[in-house]
């Protein structure tokens, strides 16, 4: 069994990521080596403590029961579907463990762990009875929040992040003290992005009822526009919205374009206008009911205009009947 494991034994711990994006910095945060000395210790007092499995490796590796295993309350995933969870213990049950999960110490309870990554595994295990015990890799070195971030970057080399996972990670680090710039920094986003999976926040629960029942679909940009539409037209039409597009093969700009066209319907003269020309002086537009002319004449030639233009109004324009009332100037407008 243990030769399974031999090339997780060697290879260096993937926390580089952390590092460059200035989550850990060695030498500051949690000491190793005290925390180290203070595990040795409480693996010395305390003989319950799974033994390490290839200690020459300068990895700490051991099989953790996974009753011992609990959630990080800033753990990267929130979506855990009935049949994910299912899924992996199938995969468990007939592949065996391919990869250690990752845990650190948990602080609060000497011989229990936090997860830091594989807790659809652990939740396969205890829900389907698959496996008692799983094999981790031990980071003493990390503390519950820096935990939360190893997670999130395995999830999102994995491609295993719903947008709506990344929003309420995002969320719990900002309910913990973090700016949305030094989340970006650290997620490697743009600030408009990161606006885009800000505006999850803003969705009712009517709606993040909807989103967490078809998480794929509803993502970021999907939330942005939908809180747009929330705000403008309020819960009812946005949860109208939302449950036509879940429940159809709509794609993104189907949904971009219903909310445009609510929230920034189109006037009268913008949807019927067919032509446009412009000029350094002035424009000329033709529209489904008329045209319109703003146009800039110098002096010397308006007399010569005025007289091509009355000849040219002539062939189309409709005289007053005697004994109407004039029209009004709004009505003249629209005769142009």
């Amino acid at each position: 069994m243990r030769r399974k494991y031999e090339r997780q034994y060697t290879e260096a711990p993937k926390l580089s990521g952390l590092v460059k994006a200035g989550i850990i910095t060695p030498g500051a945060g949690y000491d190793d080596t005290s925390r180290r000395q203070q595990t040795h210790e409480e693996e010395t007092a305390n003989p319950s403590i799974p033994e390490p499995i290839a200690p020459d490796s300068g990895r700490n590796f051991r099989k953790i029961p996974v009753a011992l295993i609990d959630e990080n309350v800033y753990g990267p995933r929130v979506v855990y579907t009935h049949d994910m969870i299912l899924n992996r213990a199938e995969e468990l049950r007939t592949q065996g463990q391919h990869d250690p999960i990752h845990l650190i110490p948990n602080p609060d309870t000497p011989g229990r762990y936090i997860i830091a990554d594989g807790w659809t595994r652990v939740q396969a295990c205890i829900q389907h009875g698959v496996l008692d015990e799983l094999l981790a890799e031990i980071h003493p070195h990390l503390n519950p929040e820096q935990a939360g971030w190893f997670g999130y970057q395995q999830n999102e080399g994995r491609n295993q992040h719903t947008d709506y996972d990344r929003a309420m990670f995002f969320l719990k680090m900002i309910d913990n003290g973090e700016t949305a710039t030094e989340i970006a920094r650290k997620a490697n986003l743009s600030k408009t992005a990161m606006s885009f999976f800000m505006a999850f926040r803003d969705l009712p629960e009517d709606l993040l009822l909807i989103v967490r029942e078809h998480p794929v679909k509803f993502g970021s940009t999907a939330a942005y526009y939908l809180s747009k539409l929330y705000k403008h037209a309020g819960a009812k039409k946005a949860v109208a919205i939302a449950l036509r597009f879940s429940e159809g093969e709509h794609p993104i700009r189907w949904l971009v374009n219903q909310v445009q066209s609510i929230t920034t319907p189109l006037t009268s003269k913008q949807a019927t206008t067919k032509k446009t020309i412009r000029y350094a002086n002035g424009y000329f537009k033709e529209r489904v009911d008329g045209f319109e002319l703003v146009i800039s004449v110098p002096e010397d030639k308006r007399e010569a205009f005025s007289t091509a233009l009355e000849a040219l109004l002539d062939t189309v324009a409709m005289p007053i009947k005697t004994g109407l009332a004039p029209a009004t100037p709004d009505h003249d407008a629209d005769q142009d």
